[in-house]
């Protein structure tokens, strides 16, 4: 069994998933290379290998825009690939995500993507839009690109926009800024935030390549919370996450960097959920966000990614399994989907 890991030029970033699967294939003795396929001749390159592993971002201009073909092509030539396609055609594109969610029935806000202006009036005439609603791009992470819309004259402006020259969807500096100010309690905290400005700042640059989105709007309900959202992460038949709180003066949680551990908030309806919607979009791992909605006590996924911060859902120090028994040590979520491929007979 022969792993090539895609790694491309340049600095890699503190969540990449890169140097866990290299740890793990070095301590176990299993031959790997890391090679830029974007430098090569790909598909040539493959016939050397048994698994492809690429963690790709969506703000990397040329991995958006191959990095998935690649990945299915291999698949094609018999090697073993993470994402696969079942984790990863609809990453970075929230509309794909709702549609996905919907298909398999999935608790999810309700959602509602437009691609007229007269749709869209009609369905707030008709009173089918309930304020106050989140609007949302189809791209973007952290909070970022997601608004409260709170009226009828709010969402006609932002309408008006994404029916004409949209929104940039780069990360906003300012926003950024201003999100880790508002969720540093402490200096130590802060100062942490400070030192990946220059990885914040090169992925903005790199998201700067993407033109505008326009000619859709994507709403979903607003949920009224307990004050924090959940990532609850699926790696085959193991369950971890953390939770974070919302930030002062705004209705978002992710994005802020504080991240807090409760094993009581993983309440039964959460578990049971994520790991059937897992099951039936076939993932081999996934990071679903969810939000509690506080009149039902029900788990409600508002967006998912295939890829995210083990690290910090390594600090949960352990994992439920699918009858919710909890299990000490943490979950390390790339090197989890890494046995499980490597024993799989896919």
């Amino acid at each position: 069994m022969k792993v090539l890991i895609n790694q491309q030029a340049g600095p890699v970033h503190s969540t990449s998933w890169i140097n866990p699967w290299e740890e793990y294939l070095k301590g176990n003795g299993i031959p790997y290379d890391k090679v830029d396929l974007f430098t090569k001749d790909a598909i040539d390159t493959l016939k050397d290998y048994d698994i492809l592993l690429w963690h790709f971002g969506q703000y990397g201009w040329s991995d958006m825009l191959e990095a998935r073909s690649i990945l299915y092509s291999a698949k094609m030539m018999g090697l073993k690939v993470f994402p696969d396609f079942n984790d990863a055609w609809h990453f970075d594109d929230k509309v794909a995500e709702m549609y996905a969610l919907q298909a398999v029935g999935a608790p999810i806000p309700k959602s509602y993507v437009f691609y007229g202006r007269q749709t869209l009036k009609e369905a707030i005439n008709d009173g089918l839009i309930r304020f106050p609603i989140v609007a949302k791009l189809r791209t973007g992470s952290g909070s970022h690109n997601v608004k409260l819309i709170h009226n009828k004259a709010q969402l006609l402006r932002y309408a008006h926009r994404m029916f004409g020259r949209g929104f940039d969807p780069a990360p906003s500096l300012l926003y950024k800024t201003s999100s880790n100010i508002r969720s540093s309690h402490d200096k130590a905290t802060f100062m942490a935030k400070l030192k990946r400005a220059p990885e914040f700042l090169l992925t903005r640059r790199n998201a700067k390549r993407f033109p505008n989105e326009k000619g859709y709007v994507y709403l979903q309900e607003f949920i009224p919370s307990n004050g924090y959202d959940m990532k609850i992460v699926v790696v085959g038949d193991k369950l971890s996450g953390l939770y974070r709180p919302i930030r002062s003066h705004d209705f978002r949680a992710s994005g802020g960097g504080e991240v807090l551990y409760n094993k009581e908030l993983f309440i039964e309806n959460i578990i049971r959920s994520a790991f059937a919607a897992a099951d039936a979009i076939g993932f081999k791992c996934v990071g679903f966000d969810y939000v509690i909605d506080n009149r039902t006590g029900e788990g409600k996924i508002v967006e998912m990614s295939y890829g995210f911060s083990h690290t910090a859902v390594m600090g949960m120090g352990g994992w439920f399994d699918r009858d919710c028994n909890w299990h000490e040590g943490a979950l390390n979520a790339p090197v989890e989907l890494l046995k499980n491929l490597l024993a799989s007979n896919e």
